[in-house]
């Protein structure tokens, strides 16, 4: 079937304001962070049965819906195809895509006559819109990842977690894709599960002391490579519940539920022994360079009740470590 196009309509920045407010998307944005995302979109009219996307197409807009619905379907034959998501007035879709720079998997079929607002607008690249405003940039992309992992845990209460169409999300959006460990928003959402459920863990975190040096002098492949062996040791010693991640740049998160200080102590000696030994001679073009590491160790709730302040007082124990000389285990104490 041939893909019909859509129809750009009239509508200036004012115009475009209020149908991005009414999106979950946008809603936490203030009236002139509202005002430069508006300024990149267009508006945008489908007939009933006009294709939006499809499989394969680049993925470099998302789409509010103002008024009609679409339907996300595995084939264009809704008598055969799978509906995969159906999305209405005042939400969006096409987020995950364009976020990860995929290519689309599915078929976006407007059910009804539509009105929609295209964010970028046609001719305009995303990470550009981005770079031009960081502060609303940032903003933008902590909402996506909340509506992608919302949408996520939804979905998965009607799909089994082993169907290749949720392994899929869950990569795309939980795994980091250099370590191939879990990234940062899948451990936020951990953390916030735990502290929901009030289950005690341990944090470990681990940080190599010695890494910038590696990348000003062999490079940021060499530094790539080092860091993907250090996240093989690490992911290796995370058996069991244990949940391994890449916490930030360099650094690797894990943790251990029920599991006592004591435990992450030893783990973590058992770690820094390994990572000494390593070689990275094939990384630093035949040179012998020994990677050390330190760790930061913080417990819930026993040293923090509050997640925030645990994650950010175990964090800023790797830098004291470092600074002490590094190569070594420290371990926050219980607040007063």
């Amino acid at each position: 079937m041939e893909v019909t196009l859509s129809r750009s309509v009239s509508g200036n920045t004012n115009q475009r304001v209020e149908p991005l407010q009414n999106t979950a998307l946008f809603s936490d944005l203030d009236q002139e962070e509202l005002a430069l995302v508006a300024a990149a979109s267009e508006a945008v009219d489908f007939a009933e049965g006009s294709i939006i996307f499809q499989p394969g197409s680049p993925a470099h807009h998302l789409y509010a819906i103002e008024a009609g619905e679409i339907v996300i379907r595995s084939e264009l034959d809704s008598e055969s195809g799978r509906e995969i998501a159906r999305f209405i007035s005042g939400e969006a879709f096409g987020e995950l895509d364009m976020l990860t720079s995929s290519n689309r998997t599915a078929y976006a079929v407007a059910v009804a006559d539509s009105q929609m607002l295209r964010f970028p607008a046609s001719g305009r690249d995303f990470r550009d819109v981005l770079q031009d405003n960081p502060e609303v940039a940032a903003r933008i992309l902590f909402k996506l990842l909340g509506t992608i992992a919302g949408r996520l845990r939804s979905t998965n209460k009607l799909i089994s977690d082993n169907t290749p169409w949720v392994r899929e999300l869950r990569r795309q959006v939980f795994v980091d894709k250099l370590t191939v460990l879990a990234n940062a928003a899948s451990l936020k959402e951990q953390l916030a599960a735990y502290g929901r459920d009030g289950e005690p863990f341990t944090l470990l975190m681990m940080k190599p002391d010695n890494f910038k040096e590696i990348n000003d002098t062999y490079g940021h492949e060499a530094g790539d490579a080092t860091l993907k062996r250090l996240a093989e040791i690490f992911g290796r010693a995370m058996r069991g519940d244990r949940s391994p991640a890449r916490y930030r740049g360099n650094e690797l998160a894990a943790l251990l539920p029920r599991e006592a200080k004591s435990v992450a102590e030893a783990l973590a000696r058992e770690l820094g022994d390994t990572v000494r030994e390593l070689d990275i001679s094939d990384c630093t073009a035949g040179a012998a360079v020994t990677v050390t590491v330190s760790f930061g160790i913080g417990a819930f709730p026993d040293d923090r009740e509050d997640i925030d302040t645990l994650v950010t007082d175990t964090h800023a124990l790797l830098f004291a470590a470092r600074a002490a000389g590094g190569d070594r285990i420290m371990q926050l104490e219980p607040s007063p």
